[in-house]
């Protein structure tokens, strides 16, 4: 099994090194190894902490943080080397990086590329994309993630957030946008859901602000047929994962953040029939579009 990847990236000030301290503060059993650009820009409650050097911090709860001082393939490889390895690598990218160059590393053998999650200032974000200095860097982040987190929305007025969506939409189409405030996101948006517990989370892991939709059958289902399922998920879908089984019984992962959709045949063949997650914002995802969608694969 490869070990998903994740790309944070947003200019500076927009809540990177927040959501890093979120994540690890709510792992949940999860090994989760970071790889980050400042490294002494992470504060990291001190309860937290069994052991500290000068370019790592290893965590009580299993996780691991590296900087990048030595290069990024080192820090990278290094993880790859670990026992036992991690459930999942996330990448803090710069505030100026090119997120896109990052997610290239996705593609490693042993990795697979899980998303791109960029950052964006309510506040401020509009004003830095029309900066002539800084103009194109905002601007080629925000395209090139498959989900954008519009942060710091308890700074603006809800008006004004609509109008910041809808500037996001027109400057980024089809990439979905999320609110929060101090990056108060469920994993279940932001990463892959866990392949080992496809049914759908509860009220109680997810924020009253996000709804889910799940899908089972038993009989292998038509390619074709499950292709155009695929193509036709609403944008709203925010995050899906499962398993289609496709005649003549092979089994494949199916993954989608954002824009990004992946349908590959799994390596562990165990398991039969097709079960599905998707999640969205609640009132955004028609779950009756969803069902529609889901009786076709059964026709």
């Amino acid at each position: 099994m490869s070990i998903p990847f994740t790309v944070l990236g947003g200019y500076l000030g927009t809540g990177k090194t927040t959501l890093v301290n979120h994540l690890l503060k709510h792992a949940d059993g999860q090994r989760l190894a970071l790889i980050i650009n400042d490294f002494g820009a992470i504060n990291i409650d001190a309860e937290l902490i069994s052991e500290q050097t000068d370019d790592q911090i290893n965590l009580t709860n299993g996780c691991i943080c590296c900087g990048m001082s030595a290069g990024f393939d080192e820090a990278l490889d290094s993880l790859l080397t670990r026992n036992p390895l991690p459930d999942r690598i996330i990448v803090e990218a710069s505030g100026v990086a090119d997120v896109t160059a990052f997610a290239q590393y996705g593609h490693h053998p042993g990795l697979h590329l899980d998303g791109i999650i960029v950052l964006a200032d309510a506040e401020t974000v509009r004003a830095k994309a029309r900066d002539r200095y800084v103009d194109r860097t905002v601007l080629r982040q925000l395209r090139g993630a498959d989900l954008i987190v519009l942060n710091k929305i308890d700074l603006v007025t809800n008006a004004a957030a609509d109008d910041v969506t809808d500037w996001l939409n027109g400057v980024a189409p089809g990439i979905p946008v999320v609110r929060s405030d101090h990056c108060d996101v469920p994993k279940e948006v932001l990463f892959g859901i866990d392949s080992g517990s496809l049914q759908p989370p509860s009220h109680a892991h997810l924020h009253e602000d996000y709804a889910s939709w799940h899908f089972t059958h038993a009989r292998p289902l038509r390619r074709d047929a499950v292709e155009a399922f695929i193509a036709a998920l609403p944008e709203a879908v925010l995050r899906a994962k499962g398993f289609f089984c496709i005649e003549p019984g092979t089994r494949h992962v199916f993954q989608k953040v954002g824009q990004r959709a992946s349908l590959t045949p799994s390596q562990d063949g165990s398991g039969t029939g097709t079960r599905l997650v998707a999640i969205g914002l609640a009132g955004q995802l028609d779950t009756a579009r969803l069902e529609t969608l889901a009786a076709s694969l059964r026709a």
